[in-house]
Parts: C-alpha cells; sequence; structure tokens
C-alpha cells in the first residue's frame, strides 16, 4: 500500500477511495440488485446501508424511492457517497441511531473486516425494527473466482516456496467444495438472527487492457510495485483475456438475508 494510504487513521481508505470507485464500486452491483429484491426494498423503506463505500448502492435505493443512509468509518469514502444519498461516518459497532430505527440493513462485503464482529452485528440487530430484515454480501468461497488465479500467481512471485504448493491447483478459477460457516455466519447465528433466503450470484470485473487489469487488482501499491508485477498479472490472467485485448474476470458473491425478531 502506498504510503499516502499509510498515513490515514482509516486504514489507508480515504486515499484509495477515488481509485476504489472508478474500478470497484460496480462489481457488487449483482449482490446488490439481488438483497433489493430479496429484501423488497422499495418506496418508503427505512434502509441503512453499513460500510457503504463510495455510494453505488445509496443510489440504487434512492431510485427506488427508499429512505436510504448510509454510513462508513472512512471519510473519503464517505465524501463520494454523499454525491449518491445521504451518507455520514460511523463504526459498524457504534451506530448512531436509535432502536428500531430501519425496516431493512445491508452490509455488503464490510462486516467481515470490522474490528469487533460481534459488536457490530448486535448494533445492525438493534437498529432493525422487530421483523426487519439483515442482508449481507461477500465474496463467497464456492463457484468460480477467478481473481485467486491471479493472487495465487502474484503470491507466488512474492514468495515462491510459498506458491509452489498452489502450482497444482490448475487456472480455471473454479473452486468446489462444501460451504463452511464464516466467523459472520457464527455470529450472526449467535446474535439470534434466523435466515430467510440466500444465493449466490456471478460478479465480473473488467478492465480495458493488461495495465488496467494489474491497476485494478494491485490497488494500493506504488506505481513501481504495480509495473514490476503487471507481467505477473497478464500471464496469470491470459485464460480470462477477451478477443479486444481486455478482460473479464468472474467471481462468485454469496448473499443471504436473515430475519430479526
Amino acid at each position: 500500500m502506498t504510503d499516502e494510504a499509510d498515513e490515514t487513521d482509516d486504514g489507508g481508505w480515504s486515499a484509495l477511495a477515488e481509485g476504489w470507485a472508478a474500478r470497484w464500486g460496480g462489481v457488487s452491483a449483482p449482490a446488490r440488485g439481488a438483497l433489493i429484491t430479496a429484501c423488497a426494498i422499495g418506496p418508503d423503506t427505512r434502509m441503512l446501508d453499513i460500510g457503504c463505500g463510495s455510494g453505488e448502492f445509496l443510489g440504487e435505493l434512492g431510485a427506488l424511492g427508499a429512505r436510504a443512509i448510509g454510513v462508513d468509518s472512512s471519510p473519503g469514502m464517505v465524501a463520494l457517497a454523499a454525491r449518491h444519498g445521504d451518507a455520514r461516518e460511523a463504526d459498524a459497532a457504534a451506530l448512531p441511531f436509535g432502536d428500531d430505527s430501519f425496516d431493512v440493513v445491508t452490509a455488503v462485503t464490510v462486516l467481515h473486516l470490522t474490528d469487533d464482529l460481534d459488536a457490530a452485528v448486535l448494533e445492525c440487530a438493534r437498529v432493525l425494527r422487530p421483523g426487519g430484515l439483515l442482508g449481507v454480501a461477500e465474496w463467497g468461497d464456492t463457484g468460480r473466482n477467478d481473481l485467486a488465479v491471479i493472487e495465487r500467481a502474484l503470491e507466488a512471485a512474492l514468495d515462491p516456496d510459498a506458491g509452489e504448493a498452489d502450482t497444482h491447483a490448475g487456472a480455471t478459477g473454479t473452486q468446489a467444495g462444501p460451504l463452511h460457516p464464516t466467523p459472520l455466519d457464527l455470529a450472526l447465528d449467535a446474535a439470534g438472527f434466523r435466515r430467510v433466503s440466500h444465493g449466490e450470484v456471478e460478479v465480473r470485473v473488467r478492465a480495458a487492457d493488461a495495465q488496467e487489469l494489474a491497476a485494478t487488482v494491485l490497488l494500493g501499491e506504488d506505481e513501481a510495485t504495480i509495473g514490476e508485477l503487471s507481467a505477473v498479472v497478464a500471464a496469470a490472467a491470459e485464460p480470462f483475456r477477451e478477443p479486444d485485448g481486455g478482460y473479464e474476470v468472474r467471481g462468485t458473491f454469496r448473499w443471504r438475508v436473515l430475519s430479526w425478531s
């Protein structure tokens, strides 16, 4: 990560906000759409989006007529999100809202990153009305994950001994196996949430050329590091190169909706 990012007190997210919005802000759109449908979000739904990032979801919710508020711990992200709707700086483990304030709370690729996962989950429960819904989504550990192919190649380049064990994993981007409960799943169960629905959706990361793909995958690294590793990224991503020279890297998001009573 760049020195500029390291100087911030929010894990570097403020320094990366613009780049994140441009390269990653739209990636989770299929998962967000699944949550909108599964939670029946519509006009006047009282909504809270935790970890709203650069605010793309806020814009989608506002277009539906939902009364949506987004919170994020990064001031830089909040500044971008405010372009799309009501965005406020707050920690997921200490939400600045009263009990029973929302019909639906959503959290996309964020709760597992919080410093106190159990506290954050309990805060979700506290601000939800009885019978309210919590919708969460993150990268799945089953299904297709082309990014894992690139990540393994980068790990092998940086630490050849560590990467040697992964050389037989192949470059298909397909990961199969049982779905094990994550720490988030366990925290949701412990808090008393009840699963209502769940599923997986495919997401795609697109880049016009190898240089753009390297800058996307290595977002947060300095230009010299990106330059040094761009050939590694391009070689690993060769199976995902399109006829026009661009790249389409696919992955899987796992989503679920839970009820609070």
